[in-house]
């Protein structure tokens, strides 16, 4: 006599299920039992798959063709941007010259009289010394080769140590790092002379390190990372809540001694001001800052850039707890040790940063990848649309425009705080594969992919204990 009733997280566990099939089938047949209960599960599991693809290949159908009107009639002013002689066009990079020229003429890196303030920290600068040396513009450009070489490079880099199988799976895989590297972010970056492509690389060379089990070098890129970019800081719970004891030392003595370098490089004092700097930067309101905070002082309080929702103030603290609250809850899915955990981990520190501009999106090519080879192309699709929505997009909303006229300022308001909802799928589509898309080898396209059995095992559960066993999850290696 079998007992069938179960809680509803015990029927979907291998065990629940297992149990399910022998109760149906009355009989004492493992077998059978075993196909039965997960045949069942099966249909219904495939079955809300298909509709989910579906819908996501509609939507990124959709997105698509709104993307590929505004390029029609956007593209060649973004292209212009890139290939333009005036470097006013190109602002980060003349913020980095002009630091650069500071400290080569032993003067304030952080004080050069530019409009813009070079928020980045004092390794940023004693990094791009060397284009201090050459006149602005071929500076720029040797920079904007270099890092679209950096990030053309990142992305080989995973397509093939996602290794994906069959001609098809090679190809669509190929095909969705040639529209990556035209997309929006990467284009805007570029134009810009941002330094995100950097970044992404060394994203790349944690993830991989970690995935070959070089956990004290996958420490060190990211240390580097965050000590670049200190808003990424709460990427270091990657290892952390793994338990990858070697990887986070390595990270908190790679961040640490790269920051003491920028420090002894350009003085204590620097180090400091560029501290008070941060400290006491605003909270942008402006279109492109992609952010929870700023999305919540861009509707809910007065600015230049566009009427507000309502006057309130209190919805911008609001928001900063949701970004934290949203960064520990990816923390805590990333304990599984699934592929996407990082990619997840980056998007939400983007959501809580006060600063995380749509060009940001750059960091996170890597991961749609990851996603497209572990099949959920439906998924991957979508992403990589939204990521060729030309950087136009805020100039149809604003005051006066074509839409933002007609369809009054709250709408006005909604419609340019698009970025937000375009780094929240990115988020919700990580963080949705965090937990199913464990350590895996190979991948065709369409189908998904959720680890390989390892050594002793039946199906994910050591041989001799399927019954007994309740966390089929793969372990690390």
């Amino acid at each position: 006599m079998f007992v069938c009733a179960r809680a509803p997280s015990e029927a979907l566990s291998f065990r629940g299920l297992y149990s399910f099939g022998l109760c149906f089938t009355r009989v004492k047949s493992a077998p059978a039992g075993f196909v039965l209960g997960w045949g069942s599960a099966f249909v219904g599991r495939h079955k809300g798959r298909r509709w989910r693809d579906g819908f996501l290949y509609a939507a990124a159908g959709t997105v698509f063709v709104l993307a590929a009107v505004m390029g029609y009639f956007y593209a060649g002013a973004t292209l212009e941007r890139i290939y333009t002689s005036s470097m006013r066009t190109h602002a980060d990079f003349e913020t980095f010259w002009y630091s650069a020229r500071a400290f080569l003429d032993g003067e304030d890196v952080y004080r050069t009289g530019y409009y813009l303030n070079n928020l980045n920290p004092p390794l940023w600068v004693l990094l791009t010394v060397p284009f201090g040396l050459l006149e602005p513009l071929s500076g720029y450009r040797l920079f904007a080769g270099l890092t679209a070489a950096l990030q053309a490079a990142a992305l080989a880099w995973m397509l093939r140590e996602l290794r994906p199988v069959g001609a098809r799976s090679s190809v669509l895989g190929a095909l969705a790092v040639v529209a990556l590297l035209i997309s929006s972010p990467l284009l805007a970056t570029l134009a810009l002379g941002q330094m995100y492509q950097i970044l992404t690389f060394g994203l790349v060379a944690a993830w991989v390190l970690d995935r070959r089990g070089r956990g004290a070098a996958s420490g060190c890129a990211l240390g580097l990372v965050v000590t670049l970019k200190p808003s990424l800081a709460p990427v270091v719970l990657w290892p952390l809540v793994r338990r990858r004891w070697d990887a986070l030392g390595a990270t908190i003595m790679a961040g640490a001694a790269a920051t003491l370098v920028g420090a002894l490089a350009l003085g204590p004092a620097t180090t400091v001001e560029w501290v008070n700097l941060l400290r006491n930067e605003p909270l942008s309101p402006y279109w492109d800052n992609a952010s929870l905070p700023a999305a919540a002082a861009r509707l809910f309080t007065e600015h230049e850039f566009n009427e507000p929702l309502a006057p309130l103030p209190l919805m911008v603290p609001l928001f900063q707890t949701l970004g934290i609250v949203l960064v520990f809850l990816t923390a805590y899915r990333a304990q599984s040790g699934a592929e996407a955990g990082l990619w997840a981990l980056v998007a939400a520190s983007l959501l809580a940063s006060p600063i995380a501009w749509h060009n940001y999106l750059v960091l996170l090519a890597p991961g749609i990848l990851l996603l497209l080879v572990r099949g959920r192309a439906g998924a991957a699709a979508l992403l990589v649309a939204l990521q060729l929505i030309p950087a136009q997009w805020p100039l149809l909303w604003r005051e006066g425009s074509t839409i933002g006229g007609a369809v009054g300022p709250e709408a006005a308001a909604l419609g340019l705080t698009f970025y937000l909802y375009v780094l929240a799928v990115h988020w919700a589509a990580f963080y949705g594969a965090s937990r199913g898309l464990q350590k895996g080898t190979r991948g065709t396209i369409g189908a998904e992919v959720t680890g390989r059995p390892q050594e002793g095992t039946t199906c994910g559960v050591p041989q001799g204990k399927a019954e007994d066993n309740e966390d089929d999850r793969p372990t690390h290696r």
